[in-house]
């Protein structure tokens, strides 16, 4: 089933509001670009896969995924000459003319980004990452503007730009300290040796999930870590299928914005980004999702500190077909596929992420880790993870299940900040809660 529709009758923010609608229970996505947008958009029609089809977990019926997004690219990566301190990093504000809006950093130890509007001084986001790493970000790019990097590309008939920091020193960051990083609460790990293997049984969801989220001044904490252990099933992100990738999504919801009375706006994709009742719909909820700082690694058995390159852990801000009414605060993990194999079978993500405070006091949060397709990466291998990463509608084929893992239903109203909990045996069982100051 197709549709064509016409974008030249609605406008550019029209096409993106009809990205997403719901026709006979089945999903329409569009996908378009700027350039082809005076072209007629296509929608296609395929079956709402994944977390769709309701199934009990956390006591309460899952709710759809949000795992289609817009193909266009949000930001665009300038690289360094060679990897430089934070501190350094920041001294270097423009590239290709252009402010720099971020920074990323990828270290032997660890992986993430530096907001300079993100709320937090580097001082700040420093003593967070030594604290709990014990080491520090090497930088090794910087975050511009897509739009406006491809209009100066274009006037410059892509003349190649200098690499930033030429300048400046070199930075090796120090090997991180496995020692900081403690086990979940709960956390019962299967020393039974898992064979190399990867059969029907096997899955690609952690066993365990613990999440934490605290006021933090005009931030929020969010501490996220996630488990894989075990030999029946083997739960590996090794199990995870070729050509797909999973994010790591804490949700943050606020209530329903009505329109002004009388206003014309009648076109399906109402109250989906952006055509929200204001455009301040990134602030809603208690969480903003305006782009966030985070950092992240990956620890394998016992101690042993995985580089994290080959992974590609990335940020999730590409939210332009998001609902209104909900913030999504997402890590991405595009290789899981090259996760190192412990004798243990066991393996730990830490993720620690800074969002903005939003306008609510508190939001009803939901998590899950859900699976997403890889495909217009491979298709577009210049694009940032951010931007191609979950592009390719589809339901997950497996191994595994295809539907996410739970790890809190929206449904249940809990309320963050703060909030802190634990959800065990692959979302099957209800989160158990415990008081985030006694930590």
């Amino acid at each position: 089933m197709r549709e064509v529709l016409s974008c030249v009758m609605i406008g550019l923010d029209g096409c993106r509001g009809m990205c997403r609608r719901r026709i006979g229970g089945a999903m329409n996505l569009c996908r378009w670009t700027a350039a082809a947008c005076a072209a007629p958009l296509i929608l296609t029609s395929i079956a709402a896969g994944g977390a769709a089809n309701a199934e009990l977990r956390d006591g309460a019926l899952e709710e759809p995924d949000l795992i289609e997004k817009s193909a266009d690219e949000s930001f665009h990566l300038l690289a360094f000459a060679h990897p430089v301190s934070l501190e350094s990093a920041t001294s270097v504000t423009s590239g290709a003319n252009l402010p720099i809006e971020g920074y990323h950093f990828e270290s032997e130890s660890i992986t993430g980004d530096y907001w300079l509007d993100g709320g937090l001084t580097v001082e700040t986001f420093l003593d967070e990452v030594v604290a709990r790493t014990g080491t520090f970000p090497e930088v090794t790019a910087a975050y511009v503007d897509a739009p406006a990097y491809a209009d100066r590309r274009t006037a410059k008939r892509g003349a190649e730009e200098a690499a930033l920091g030429v300048e400046l020193p070199v930075y090796e960051a120090p090997p991180a300290d496995p020692s900081l990083a403690a086990a979940s609460r709960g956390s019962e790990k299967n020393s039974s040796v898992a064979g190399e293997r990867l059969a029907a049984t096997d899955t690609w969801q952690p066993n365990d999930a613990e999440t934490m989220i605290t006021p933090m001044g005009s931030n929020l904490a969010i501490s996220a870590k996630y488990s894989w252990w075990g030999f029946d099933p083997y739960a590996s992100p090794l199990s995870m299928a070729n050509s797909w990738g999973m994010e790591f999504q804490t949700d943050f919801y606020s209530a329903n914005r009505p329109w002004p009375p009388g206003t014309p706006i009648n076109f399906p994709g109402k109250n989906t980004r952006p055509n929200c009742s204001a455009m301040d719909y990134k602030d809603w909820g208690a969480a903003s999702n305006q782009p966030f700082d985070w950092f992240g690694w990956v620890i394998s058995g016992d101690d042993y500190v995985a580089a994290p390159g080959s992974l590609g852990l990335y940020g999730d801000y590409n939210d332009a077909t998001d609902p209104c009414t909900v913030s999504s605060i997402a890590v991405g993990m595009a290789n899981p596929q090259a996760m190192p194999w412990s004798t243990l079978g066991t393996n730990h993500l830490d993720l620690y992420i800074y969002p903005k405070t939003g306008q609510a006091a508190q939001s009803p949060v939901g998590a899950i880790v859900q699976p997403v397709s890889r495909n217009w990466c491979e298709i577009n291998s210049w694009m940032p993870l951010t931007d191609c990463m979950g592009v390719t509608p589809g339901t997950y084929p497996g191994p595994g299940p295809t539907q996410s893992r739970m790890v809190l239903n929206s449904a249940n109203n809990n309320l963050a900040p703060s909030l802190c909990w634990y959800s065990s045996d692959f979302g099957t069982v209800p989160a158990t809660f415990w008081d985030c100051s006694s930590f």
